[in-house]
C-alpha cells in the first residue's frame, strides 16, 4: 500500500510538474529549433550586452574581456546552441514530457518556455554547457581557454538569460500570440 501511494504520488509530481501535455513532441522540437534560430539571430546583441556589463564587473587588470569576447563569444553560443537546442532539442523536449500532435496556445508558449528557462538556467546544465564547451571549443591553440570558460561562462550565461530569455516577450513575437496566419519572418 505505501508502495502505491508513493509511486502515485511520484507520478503526480512529474506531471504536474511539467506543461501541459497538449504540446506535443514534435512542435516543441520545432520551437527548439526556432528558439536556437532566434538565439543565433540575437547573439551579436548579446555579446554586445556582455561586453557592455558583464566586462566591467571584472578587476581591471581582466582588459582582455572585450577583446576575448568580440572574438570568441558568438562561437561559443553556437556550439552551445547546436549541441543543445539542435541536435539536443528531443531531449529537452524529452525532459517536459510531451508527446502529441496539435496546435498549441499562446500560454501553452509562454508556459513550455519558462519551463526551458529553468532547464537552462538549472546549476547542473550550467557546468554541462561549461564540459561542452571546454571538450568541444577549446582548441590547444587557445591558451587559457579552459580556465577562462569556467571562470566566466557561468555569470555570462546567467546575466544573459535574465536580459533576454523572457518566454512571455519570446512567444509574443510568435504567430500562435499575434494571431498572425502566415507569420512575417523577422526582420533581416
Amino acid at each position: 500500500m505505501k508502495i502505491s501511494l508513493a509511486c502515485l504520488l511520484l507520478g503526480l509530481a512529474f506531471t504536474s510538474a511539467a506543461p501541459d501535455a497538449r504540446f506535443s513532441c514534435s512542435e516543441c522540437v520545432d520551437e527548439m529549433h526556432k528558439l536556437g534560430g532566434m538565439v543565433k539571430y540575437g547573439a551579436k546583441d548579446i555579446m554586445d550586452y556582455l561586453t557592455a556589463n558583464y566586462c566591467p564587473t571584472l578587476p581591471e587588470d581582466s582588459h582582455a574581456c572585450e577583446h576575448d569576447l568580440s572574438r570568441h563569444y558568438i562561437g561559443m553560443l553556437y556550439t552551445i546552441v547546436n549541441h543543445f537546442f539542435v541536435d539536443g532539442a528531443v531531449h529537452i523536449c524529452q525532459t517536459m514530457g510531451v508527446c502529441d500532435a496539435r496546435r498549441y496556445t499562446c500560454e501553452e508558449c509562454v508556459e513550455g518556455l519558462e519551463w526551458v528557462e529553468g532547464y537552462l538556467e538549472d546549476p547542473i546544465m550550467v557546468a554541462e554547457y561549461v564540459v561542452y564547451l571546454q571538450q568541444n571549443f577549446c582548441t590547444s591553440d587557445m591558451h587559457h581557454c579552459h580556465d577562462t570558460v569556467a571562470a566566466h561562462f557561468p555569470a555570462m550565461h546567467d546575466m544573459a538569460m535574465e536580459k533576454f530569455f523572457i518566454p512571455t516577450e519570446i512567444c509574443n513575437q510568435e504567430p500562435v500570440c499575434t494571431g498572425e496566419d502566415p507569420p512575417t519572418k523577422p526582420p533581416q
